[in-house]
């Protein structure tokens, strides 16, 4: 019996101690690595350990002092790694270590975590993401779009390959709720880059006959406290409903009539919008590239930031049922054929054996 390919999978977060479209993509990548590999995860944690898998290596990276955070992630990371001995690394962080094993890096987008044109110290993490990137084997964009960034910094082309994310297809499924008010759903992380600000601006701006008739839904986990009571007021008097903290957004999904994206963050793939279309929603989202890209040009696209727009396209769906029902359909045959995880992994087996390959050949 040939002896299992030794994988280290490291992640500054893991579901669902944290909550986000990373932390799905290297859960279900685990996932699906510990049928054909002998797996080794190695997760920061910030709320609870105990959410992590039992087998996995936890680091504490809970305090508020980031540098601190990331040197400790760093040293035991590489404590870890000479423990395990892996022959494959593959990471979604930049605190790992260069310990001489082939290793491969997701790179998922460049706004770290704000809206476009409001990043901080962005010079700065650019050329850490550089040097990062050049140090290891194998880069993994999420996009073209995604590419397109990691080439504008100098990394070689040949080491960059492009494997776009999957989706549960089997988990985010349609549905058909029957509700009272025409419902819009935003499931997203709250923060000021994910734009639930402009979502209620635009609730605003319908006409009131027609606002009487609509519900908005604001779901996910709160990363910004100061940034969630800005929009609780703001929704004041509105048909504007939060649920928030939550760890599964799918029912938020299946229960609306459209899904809406109006980020401002220059998003690396469109999470939010291809798991909309996997439950058979129709979608309005921002014009970034990597969404565009994702979605098949599949919904209703609005330049960033323009909450009138936003409006216009709401009304739209509102009005027009079978527009709704044909771009819904047309939007789950799209996933099922683009974002199936089976296939998704199939392609980060081929670069993990590329590394092996090139490993043996010295």
């Amino acid at each position: 019996m040939n002896k299992k390919i030794k994988l280290a999978i490291i992640s500054r977060g893991f579901s669902p101690d944290t909550i986000s479209g990373r932390e799905t993509v290297i859960y279900n990548l685990w996932k699906m690595a510990k049928q054909h590999y002998e797996v080794s995860l190695i997760s920061g944690w910030k709320n609870n350990p105990t959410l992590l898998p039992k087998d996995s290596y936890k680091i504490d990276i809970s305090t508020k002092n980031k540098a601190i955070n990331y040197l400790k992630f760093y040293w035991d990371c590489r404590k870890y790694l000479k423990n395990i001995n892996p022959d494959l690394i593959l990471a979604n962080t930049l605190e790992i270590p260069k310990m001489n094993i082939p290793t491969a890096m997701i790179v998922y987008d460049f706004n770290f975590g704000k809206a476009v044109g409001f990043e901080n110290n962005s010079i700065i993490k650019r050329s850490l993401i550089y040097q990062k990137l050049k140090s290891v084997d194998k880069v993994i964009a999420i996009s073209s779009a995604t590419k397109k960034n990691i080439l504008k910094l100098g990394i070689n082309s040949k080491k960059v390959n492009t494997i776009h994310v999957g989706v549960d297809t089997n988990k985010f499924v349609p549905k058909y709720p029957s509700n009272t008010k025409f419902t819009i759903a935003y499931p997203s992380r709250i923060l000021s880059g994910k734009g639930q600000h402009l979502a209620i601006e635009a609730i605003k701006l319908i006409a009131p006959e027609l606002r009487n008739k609509l519900r908005l839904i604001i779901a996910g986990y709160i990363s910004d406290n100061k940034y969630y009571k800005k929009i609780k007021e703001l929704a004041e008097g509105l048909p504007v409903d939060f649920e928030t903290n939550v760890t599964d957004l799918v029912q938020h999904y299946q229960k609306a009539d459209i899904v809406i994206f109006p980020t401002l963050m220059e998003e690396g793939f469109g999470y939010t919008a291809v798991e909309a279309m996997s439950c058979e929603k129709p979608v309005i989202y921002t014009d970034f590239p990597a969404i565009l890209e994702s979605t098949g040009n599949i919904g209703i696209n609005f330049k960033r930031g323009v909450a009138s727009k936003l409006a216009e396209g709401i009304t739209k769906l509102y009005k027009d049922k079978k527009l709704r029902l044909k771009m819904g359909k047309e939007g789950r045959n799209y996933v099922l054929n683009h974002y199936r995880w089976d296939k998704v992994f199939r392609n980060y087996q081929k670069v993990y054996n590329e590394l092996l390959v090139n490993e043996k050949n010295g």
